[in-house]
Parts: structure tokens; C-alpha cells; sequence
């Protein structure tokens, strides 16, 4: 099973499963790092819409984008039920966004980094949609020995550390690079009961 089979499989109990690995919280401190206000967004890896949702309600226009179609359907139920106008789901590869060049004045990814091989051709495909002007924001777990995740989670890396991050976007071309942490952890139990407990940064560059 690969990550978007795993993500098809849970997608209706996520956001019940997702309360329990990381906070509420987390969504605010991500959105406030950037003005969003009437911005065209984009949420990668945006699952059942965490990080879509907040940017909806100062956001002109939020495109959510993952690879699991059930995680998808979802997020289209809950804009359904909300009335939610300006979310715009869609299925795409990280690394071939369809999305054009300089479109997105914001570009989110929160907790799907972790999930993706090569993180350096997809945060340089982030870098060609972004406007100039505009912003990355990556928000993922730390450095962590939990490698019971790769096999339950699918997960391909044990979190990242601050300096791999920065590196990676620098070489995509991005300036004005920040990582710090955001004072929040994200935990998990594995199905053996291993537990893992590991801090959460927000790193953030700019396109010139």
C-alpha cells in the first residue's frame, strides 16, 4: 500500500484520527504567517481540508489539491454542508502541480512533506506557481527516531531538520528563508504501542 491508498482507506475517520496526532491550533499559527486577504491560495497535500478551511474565510480563492480521491470527496462534503464558495478541490501529483506559473500568491503545505521522495523537485515546482512576491509556507515534524511510521503511515521521511528544509528551499530559488518551531508537538502510537512525540516547525520563503 502506498500513501494515497493509505489516505483513501482512512479518509472518513481523519479527521477524527488527526485531532489526535497534532492540534487545532497548529491551522492559526500556519495561516498567520502570511497576509491572505483576497490572495488566490493553494493548499498541497490538503487532505480533508484542515489548512483549506482557514484560508477559505479570508482567502479570495483556496486551491486545495491532494492525491487521495477519497480525502478529496470528503473536504467536497464538508464545503457542501458549510455553503463554502471559494475552495476549489482538485487531484494532482506534487511534482506536476496543475496549477500555472505565477498563479498563487500563497502556497500551503502542512504535514504532507514527510510523505513525498524527492522534497527537492516538489518544493521547486511550489517555487513555479508562486507569484512574485509571493509565499511558501511548509509546516511538517521535526527530526524524530518514530520509524514505526514508516510502515504504519506510510511516511517516507522521519521529519526534517531545520537546516535540510532551508536548504531545499534556497535551492529552489527562495529568499528571505525562516524555519522555526511552532511550540507545538505532534504525537502517535504505533499499533505495538510505540509512542512518538516529536516538536512541529513552520518554515516560510519568499519568490523575488
Amino acid at each position: 500500500m502506498n500513501s494515497a491508498a493509505y489516505f483513501n482507506e482512512i479518509a472518513e475517520d481523519w479527521n477524527k484520527i488527526r485531532k489526535e496526532y497534532f492540534k487545532d491550533e497548529l491551522r492559526n499559527k500556519v495561516i498567520s504567517k502570511v497576509n491572505i486577504k483576497d490572495k488566490v491560495c493553494a493548499d498541497l497535500g490538503c487532505g480533508t481540508g484542515f489548512i483549506s478551511l482557514g484560508l477559505s474565510e479570508r482567502a479570495d480563492i483556496v486551491f486545495s489539491m491532494d492525491n487521495s480521491t477519497n480525502m478529496l470527496h470528503e473536504l467536497k462534503k464538508t464545503t457542501f454542508n458549510k455553503g463554502i464558495k471559494n475552495i476549489y478541490p482538485m487531484k494532482g501529483d506534487m511534482y506536476d502541480l496543475p496549477l500555472y506559473d505565477e498563479s498563487v500568491d500563497a502556497v500551503f503545505i502542512n504535514m504532507a512533506l514527510h510523505h513525498i521522495e524527492d522534497i527537492q523537485k516538489a518544493v521547486k515546482e511550489m517555487q513555479r506557481i508562486l507569484k512574485k512576491n509571493g509565499t511558501l509556507i511548509i509546516s511538517d515534524v521535526e527530526q524524530h527516531n518514530g520509524t514505526w511510521a514508516r510502515e504504519e503511515m506510510h511516511d517516507v521521511w522521519l521529519g526534517f531538520s531545520h537546516k535540510q528544509i532551508k536548504s531545499a528551499m534556497e535551492k529552489a530559488g527562495l529568499k528571505e528563508i525562516s524555519v522555526e518551531s511552532s511550540g507545538l508537538k505532534c504525537t502517535g502510537y504505533s499499533s505495538k504501542g510505540e509512542f512518538t512525540e516529536v516538536g512541529i516547525f513552520i518554515a516560510q520563503g519568499k519568490k523575488y
